[in-house]
């Protein structure tokens, strides 16, 4: 992976120009995003995605424990098998799947984990209510199958990468990540002010406006200090970021009260 390719190299860099002290502050200037390529596919076709299966939009793969909750909108289900070669954090289990819902006002989130067996899922429809959501059709249409191959890159952020810790060797080092690194490697300070990534990802950084994480919740937060995003995705004039909080799982415990979707827009 790149990110663990990335990191070799930063490390025998330092190594080489015996700078070794320096190997956690340079290694903690990277930032490791997922993106993923997403297939439109038909609606009438939803069949055919396997129970389970990695996908966005249309209808969910729900076990009988897990009811579609009302009034609020199916955005995605991943498949931990997919996410685990990528799990830099550590943070994820081996299999299982998490599902993402959020309501119209992007407010109220809610996140469920499974980790039975595949056969016990079933494609569910959304709820019978008394008011049906106004883009419940538009969600509905649109089902997407997603691939992670070669959708992993990193995020070099300037305030390290640049002079201060390793003077004018920092261009010899910078030279030696794109070299290896080839697009996967993304310098921060070329992202004319606007986010890193504008879609959907994995991990990376929560996608925040209005001046960043910090305006949305404070300093003195440590309910949000140690967050890792889990899945961030653009809906509306914003984005959602669900976010783990302490970087730590239980699964033993309520996954709700662990992963926190918050909605940050223009």
């Amino acid at each position: 992976m790149y990110y663990k390719k990335a990191t070799e190299i930063i490390d025998d860099f330092l190594k080489r120009n015996d700078l070794s002290k320096f190997g956690g502050e340079i290694r903690g200037s990277i930032t490791p995003y997922l993106d993923f390529k997403q297939t439109r596919i038909n609606p009438q076709d939803e069949a055919s995605v396997p129970l389970g299966a990695s996908k966005m939009y249309g209808l969910p793969h729900l076990p009988d424990s897990i009811k579609f909750p009302p009034g609020l909108y199916f955005i995605a289900q991943f498949n931990c098998s997919d996410l685990k070669p990528y799990d830099v954090y550590n943070v994820l289990p081996e299999n299982g799947i998490f599902y993402f819902f959020v309501d119209e006002s992007c407010e109220e989130t809610s996140c469920h984990y499974y980790d039975g067996p595949l056969d016990q899922l079933k494609i569910q429809d959304y709820p019978e209510q008394k008011r049906k959501l106004s883009d419940q059709k538009l969600f509905r249409s649109q089902p997407r199958t997603i691939s992670f191959e070669e959708s992993e890159f990193l995020v070099l952020h300037s305030d390290y990468y640049c002079y201060e810790k390793l003077g004018k060797l920092s261009s010899a080092l910078l030279d030696e990540l794109q070299q290896a690194l080839g697009d996967h490697l993304i310098l921060d300070d070329e992202d004319q002010g606007g986010h890193i990534i504008s879609g959907d990802y994995i991990f990376g950084d929560g996608c925040f406006y209005q001046g960043g994480y910090d305006d949305e919740y404070g300093d003195e937060d440590d309910d949000y200090a140690d967050h890792i995003v889990l899945f961030c995705f653009g809906i509306g004039e914003g984005h959602v970021n669900f976010f783990i909080r302490n970087g730590e799982l239980d699964l033993n415990k309520d996954i709700n009260e662990q992963i926190v979707g918050v909605y940050s827009g223009t």
